[in-house]
């Protein structure tokens, strides 16, 4: 994933996931966005980031 739409998908991620978005997609879809991104190439750059991302579904899934 080039470097742009990675930083604009984890910036996308972190503003929507905060606002605790449960409808129209599920927890799951979340997740799913969260895990894809572990596959970039660019990942460890962005590892802590990416972390923090896979908390807040889990904060908002065991609420």
């Amino acid at each position: 994933m080039h470097h742009h739409i990675l930083e604009s998908e984890l910036t996308h991620l972190e503003r929507v996931i905060a606002g605790a978005p449960q409808e129209p997609f599920s927890l799951a879809y979340w997740r799913d966005r969260v895990e894809h991104l572990k596959t970039s190439p660019q990942a460890p750059l962005y590892r802590n980031r990416i972390a923090r991302l896979v908390q807040m579904v889990a904060e908002l899934d065991a609420a």
